[in-house]
C-alpha cells in the first residue's frame, strides 16, 4: 500500500530516513527521478542509503508506473518519493488510481522561488504543477516533518 507520496528535492537523506520513514512505518521506498534512475552511481547510492530492514529502488517515471501499481496492491507500506510536483502530475497520467494526496516537503531556495516556509520554496512551474494536481482532485499540502504545522495549498496559492 502507498502510505505517502512526497516531494523532497533531496530525495533519500537523513531526515527522510530518521523521521519520515519511522513515523509512517515504511517498508519500501520508490524513488521516481529520471536523472537519478539513469545514473548508475547515483542509483546505487540511493538504494544503499536505506536501513537493511527497508527496500528502495530508483525508477524513471515510465518505469515506475507498474512498480507503483504493484505497491498499491500489496500490504507493504510504501513511500513514493520524487524531487518535485511536476513528477507527481506525470504520475497521475501514468498510474491509474494513484493516491490523490501529495506532501510537499523540503524544496531548496533557488533563483525564482517563492517560500511557503523557510524550508519549502516553490518555482513558478512547480506551482503550476500543483495547480494541475489540485484541479485533478489531489490534496496538496506542505510539511517538512510531521511535527510541524501542515500548510494547505489554499493557504499559500495566492503567492503563486
Amino acid at each position: 500500500m502507498i502510505v505517502l507520496v512526497r516531494c523532497d528535492d533531496r530525495l533519500i537523506h537523513g531526515q527522510c530516513m530518521t523521521v519520515i520513514t519511522k513515523v509512517n512505518n515504511i517498508d519500501n521506498i520508490i524513488v521516481v527521478d529520471d536523472f537519478t534512475a539513469t545514473n548508475a552511481i547515483l542509483k546505487r547510492v540511493f538504494r544503499t542509503a536505506v536501513p537493511s530492514n527497508m527496500h528502495a529502488n530508483v525508477y524513471t517515471v515510465k518505469e515506475s508506473a507498474p512498480v507503483i501499481e504493484k505497491a498499491m496492491a500489496d500490504n507493504s507500506k510504501t513511500l513514493v518519493l520524487m524531487k518535485n510536483p511536476k513528477v507527481y502530475v506525470q504520475l497521475l497520467d501514468e498510474v491509474q488510481n494513484l493516491p490523490k494526496h501529495l506532501n510537499v516537503g523540503p524544496m531548496s531556495s533557488r533563483k525564482g522561488t517563492k517560500p511557503v516556509n523557510p524550508a519549502i520554496n516553490i518555482m513558478p512551474d512547480e506551482a503550476e504543477a500543483i495547480k494541475t494536481a489540485v484541479s485533478r482532485g489531489a490534496h496538496v499540502y506542505f510539511q517538512q516533518v510531521p511535527e510541524q504545522r501542515l500548510i494547505e495549498w489554499d493557504e499559500v496559492k495566492h503567492l503563486f
